[in-house]
C-alpha cells in the first residue's frame, strides 16, 4: 500500500522494507516476442501496447506506397479531400456548439430577437453549404476507392510476401532474415 509521508513523500511497503515511491514513476518494458503470453495477473496491471503488423494494416500501407509511385496525384488528392473533411466536421460543430450559445444566452422571447433569427438563417446556411461539401467530398473519395482497388492485387502480394519472410525466420538460417525496411525499398 502506498503510505504518504511527511512533505510530499510517498513511500511503499515491498515485502517487510518502506520504499521512496514518486507518483509520476512510469516503467516501459519491452519484448522482442512477437506475441508474448502474460498471467492475467500481470496483464491486468500493465497496459500491453502490440505494435505488430496484420495483414490487412500491411497491405493498406502498401497501397498507399504503390499508388504514391504510380498515380501521386491520386493520392494527393485523397489526403487533400480527407483534410478538408475534417475541417467541414470541425466547422460544423463550431457552428452547432455557436448556435446553441446564443440560443442560452438568449433573453425573453426568441421570436422577437431579430438578431438571433439571423445567427440562425446563416447557422443554417453555412451548415447546408458545409453538408453539401462533404457530400462532394463523400462523393469523390468513393470515385477515388474505386480506382485505388485497381492496385490492391500488388499490396496484397506485397503483403504477403513480407509475411511469408518474417515466417521464413523460423527457418534458422541466416540467408533468409530480412529486416523490416526491406519492404519499401523494392521498386
Amino acid at each position: 500500500a502506498v503510505v504518504k509521508k511527511g512533505n510530499r513523500k510517498f513511500v511503499i511497503r515491498v515485502g517487510d522494507q518502506n520504499m521512496n515511491y514518486d507518483p509520476f514513476f512510469c516503467l516501459y518494458m519491452t519484448s522482442r516476442l512477437p506475441n508474448p503470453h502474460f498471467s492475467p495477473e500481470l496483464s491486468a496491471k500493465t497496459t500491453v501496447i502490440d505494435f505488430t503488423v496484420t495483414l490487412k494494416g500491411l497491405e493498406q500501407q502498401l497501397l498507399g506506397r504503390v499508388l504514391n509511385m504510380e498515380q501521386r496525384a491520386l493520392e494527393e488528392t485523397l489526403a487533400t479531400l480527407k483534410e478538408e473533411a475534417t475541417s467541414n466536421t470541425k466547422s460544423l460543430q463550431l457552428l452547432g456548439k455557436q448556435l446553441l450559445d446564443r440560443l442560452s444566452n438568449a433573453s425573453g422571447s426568441l421570436l422577437d430577437d431579430t438578431e438571433l433569427i439571423e445567427v440562425l438563417a446563416n447557422t443554417k446556411a453555412k451548415a447546408k453549404e458545409v453538408e453539401g461539401k462533404l457530400a462532394e467530398a463523400r462523393d469523390r473519395t468513393i470515385e477515388i476507392d474505386e480506382k485505388r482497388e485497381q492496385f490492391r492485387p500488388v499490396a496484397t502480394r506485397g503483403s504477403i510476401m513480407y509475411f511469408n519472410m518474417t515466417d521464413m525466420n523460423l527457418v534458422s538460417n541466416p540467408i533468409t532474415l530480412q529486416p523490416s525496411g526491406w519492404m519499401y525499398n523494392c521498386s
